[in-house]
Formats: structure tokens, sequence, C-alpha cells
């Protein structure tokens, strides 16, 4: 896949949030600086590497494919991993966890692209599931703006 127009001078900012089954709502935010781009197709490729707090030397690089109606979260490194959300679908992904990669079903409740050639948001709600039981509602918008 070819891009037309490729940046890695973009802000990138995501909120997400994770509700399990009876425990309260965990929430993680942060900003990073990353690349951006559209591709021939019109799809938009969100790039950013994600450091460990522990070892900054050791990082993974997370790709974030905008479709018209599917968004591919692929991560590379230590813990890879892929995510795959489309609206009303159900889907079965690889998610990384300490203990290793677990097969999870991922069904898409909502999902909001605004994205154009400078930036945008995107908005996402959906839960995980193992052996099709509901262990988490979760949520996630990422906003990129040129740096």
């Amino acid at each position: 896949m070819q891009a037309k127009n490729q940046n890695e001078n973009f802000l990138i900012d995501i909120l997400g949030t994770q509700t399990p089954e009876n425990a309260q709502k965990d929430t993680i935010s942060f900003t990073t600086v990353g690349g951006y781009m559209s591709t021939k197709t019109g799809d938009r490729l969100i790039r950013y590497k994600e450091y460990d707090p522990d070892n900054p030397s050791v990082h993974l690089t997370t790709m974030i494919k905008v479709e018209d109606k599917q968004i591919s979260i692929i991560r590379n490194g230590d813990k890879k991993g892929q995510l795959i959300l489309e609206l009303d679908k159900r889907h079965q992904c690889y998610y990384p966890t300490p203990l290793g990669s677990v097969i999870v079903g991922i069904y898409t409740k909502k999902m909001d692209i605004d994205m154009n050639n400078s930036g945008g948001k995107i908005s996402v709600e959906y839960t995980l599931d193992f052996d099709s039981t509901v262990v988490s509602e979760n949520t996630f918008a990422i906003n990129v703006r040129k740096n």
C-alpha cells in the first residue's frame, strides 16, 4: 500500500476507557508524536510508538488503518496484536496480555470517523468477549492534528 501524502509531524491524542464486568472504569490518556498519511485508495494511516515506562529503550509500534467502515489496530514489537473494529460486526482478534496473546471477540457498537488530509477525529465504542461472554465495555477516541 503506497502513501500519497506522508508526514511524521502530527500530534496524536488518545483517550481510552475499559469497564470490566463488576469493576470500576479504567482510563488511559496520552499524547504522542507520530505519522499520519492517506493512501491512494483514500484510507488513512496513523502510526506512533509506545515506550515502556520502566525501560524507555523498549517500544512497540502501533499502526491504525482507518477505512470507511472499519478500523484496524496493529501492534508490532514484544506485544504483537491486531484488533479489527467494524460497526455492528463481531471479529475475533489476537489481544496481547502480560501472560501472552489470547483470542478475543470484539463487537463494535458505535463508530464515528471524521478524518481529512490535515488529521481529524475517531470515536469508537466496543465490547470485548471471551467465549462469547462480554468481559468489558470499552471506548477510545483519537484526535490527530498537525504539530
